[in-house]
Parts: structure tokens; sequence; C-alpha cells
């Protein structure tokens, strides 16, 4: 009769635990997935993507009379005080800065609006769905203290996004400044005009000084930190500017797969000017930049992925308070 009870309370608790997990949102499942990737049992508040970073304040300055083209309040401010922050991709606080990942984030605060961007150094995404998104973490998670690179090779090769993504990374540069480095929206945003259309685009920041790369012996002779170092010597002179640019999708580009690189020309129409003007220590790396604050004239993403970025940037800032 006791081996019966423990049966059924095994079953009950399996069935229990398994509709507890079903119940889980993917956002959840998601973050505990970062966690376990990048968490630390000593620091369980700790930022687990982009971890490594640094702030600066700067300024947004709109192209004068854009708001003849965009129906976007925000635009007409002629200079908007905005937050900035440079990171590198991953988990580890000390990455060295030859890292090929790397992001940029702003708060963009006008009087009566607001826009919070979060930018990466790739055209593309790695994932254009969920279930890859998953996969492509899942197959980098250590098991007895290694990662199977074996899986990871063959899983790579056979998933069309995940091969695409890592083909696309061996072409762009190793950048040896922040002022030198493209960064790219990955999503297509929806731009109204003046004349009530939702115009669909991906945005970039590109650098006034233009973009450039290093050599992997140039990288080496850097160190691990030039990032920061560099930025301070620049901006110790003038700012550092990028142009934001949207690059407009024509007819048969694909808007909802952010694995999808467009090709061919595109009109592409400067809205800003931003200017990083000063350093301004660590502070914000703990803080959340939220893609979903959008300002009035600029609609959200209709890919898979967008929403759940912002719903797992929600919890893994809630771990971290």
């Amino acid at each position: 009769m006791r081996n019966t009870k423990v049966v059924i309370f095994t079953l009950l608790f399996s069935l229990h635990y398994a509709l507890w997990a079903q119940s889980k949102t993917d956002s959840e499942n998601i973050a505990e997935l970062f966690y376990t990737l990048n968490g630390d049992a000593k620091d369980p508040h700790k930022k687990i993507n982009h971890t490594k970073g640094f702030c600066a304040t700067g300024e947004f300055v709109p192209v004068k009379n854009i708001t003849n083209t965009y129906n976007i309040p925000l635009l007409r401010e002629s200079t908007i005080p905005t937050q900035v922050r440079f990171s590198l991709g991953g988990g580890n606080p000390k990455a060295s800065d030859s890292t090929k990942g790397r992001g940029l984030a702003l708060k963009i605060e006008g009087k009566s609006d607001s826009w919070e961007i979060v930018v990466l150094n790739t055209e593309i995404n790695f994932a254009k769905n969920l279930e890859e998104f998953v996969k492509f973490f899942e197959i980098r998670i250590p098991k007895n203290g290694k990662v199977d690179s074996q899986n990871l090779t063959k899983v790579t090769k056979e998933t069309p996004s995940f091969a695409n993504y890592e083909k696309y990374l061996s072409t762009i540069p190793l950048t040896p400044s922040v002022a030198n480095t493209t960064y790219y929206s990955v999503h297509t945003f929806y731009f109204e005009d003046t004349k009530g259309r939702s115009i669909p685009a991906r945005f970039a920041f590109v650098p006034v000084a233009g973009e450039k790369g290093l050599t992997p012996d140039e990288a080496k002779k850097l160190g691990d930190d030039f990032l920061l170092k560099d930025f301070k010597t620049k901006v110790a002179s003038k700012p550092i500017e990028y142009k934001m640019m949207l690059i407009l999708a024509n007819p048969k580009d694909k808007t909802d797969d952010t694995t999808a690189l467009w090709s061919g020309k595109h009109k592409e129409v400067q809205i800003a000017t931003l200017k990083v003007e000063k350093y301004a220590g660590e502070g914000c790396n703990r803080d959340v930049f939220m893609p979903a604050v959008l300002p009035k004239g600029v609609g959200a993403p209709k890919d898979p992925l967008f929403e759940t970025r912002n719903e797992v940037y929600s919890i893994t800032f809630g771990k971290r308070q």
C-alpha cells in the first residue's frame, strides 16, 4: 500500500511540475536560459547579457524639417538629451574588447515624448523565431563543465539561420573604436509619414568618422580594454557623432524575419545625428533600455522575437534589483 502511495505521489508531482513548466511563458524560459549560461550564484543581481559596458551622455539632434516628411512629433525638438550605453555581447564582465559582438543603447528623453533604442553591430540576428532562439543558446550550455563543440558545429551547420549568421559574422570588421562602429536596428520598424502611410524601415547609426577594421595582430597589441580608453581620449577633444539613417524596405524585402539580409539598393534617409559627448561612469550598467518604448509615429516590429525580447529585458531587470 505504501509503495502504491509513493507511486501516486510521484505521478502527481510529475504532472504538477509538467503543468507548472508549461505555464511558464517563453520569456521566462529564455530568461532562465540566460541565467543558466551567464548567471553567477555569488552575484544573483548580475546583468546576464551585454554585461561589460560603460555609460555616456550626449544629444540627439533631429534633421531640420524632417517632420515635413515623417509625422514623428519628437523630431520637432531641436536638441534632445540622451543617455548612452556602449557594451559587448555576452555575460563576461571582463570580456576582451576584441569580441566582435557589440551593442549601443539609448534613452532619448524629449520634452513630451521619449524613445529607447537598442542596436547591435550586426545587420541580422541568429534566429528567426523563438524555437531557434532557444536552440542557439541550449547548444552552448556546458555539460560536465564543457560545451559539446561537435554538437554545436553539427547543429549550426544543420540550421540555416545559425549557419547564415556565422558566415555573416566572418565578414564584419573588428573595429578599434566605438567611433568607427556602425550599429543596426536588426528589426524592421514602421515610420508614419505626413500622408499617414506606415513606412517599413530598418535603421542604422553610421559613424561620421567612418568604419575601420583591425587585424587580429593589431587587436592583440591593444589589449582587452581598449574601447573605453579610446572613447575617453576621443570625447576629450570632440563629440563622437553618428548619422541615424532609415533604410527603407523594398517591396520584396522580408520585414518579419530578423535573419534576412536585405540585398540591392535601398533608399536611405537621415533623420537625426547622435552626438556622444561625455563619459558617465558605469552606473547605467544595471539599468534597462526597452526597445518597446517608442515615440508617437514609430510603430513596433512585427517579427516573432521583438515582443519576447522586451519581456525578457523586463524579467532580467527585475532580477537585478
